[in-house]
């Protein structure tokens, strides 16, 4: 299962450790893991909404964490049914 996150991006949902509302990186916990975080690719022209932590470093993404998640769940379950 695949997760589109924004312009030509597809990450593997087996990567994906977590998916974060931007706003969450004003907490300073958040924004000292941010960054220490090994490799940051910002993928986004676009107004930055979400980040996603995954096996390879962190994401940024113009697509609003809910939406992400809602994709990540609804190709979940549609790859079970499978």
């Amino acid at each position: 299962m695949f997760l589109h996150i924004g312009g030509s991006r597809i990450v593997a949902g087996k990567d994906i450790i977590g998916i974060f509302d931007i706003r969450l990186q004003e907490k300073q916990c958040n924004k000292e893991f941010l960054q220490s975080a090994p490799k940051i690719t910002d993928l986004s022209k676009e107004e930055i909404k979400t980040f996603l932590v995954t096996n390879d470093g962190v994401l940024f993404s113009p697509i609003a964490a809910g939406t992400l998640k809602k994709r990540f769940q609804t190709n979940n379950l549609t790859a079970a049914e499978k």
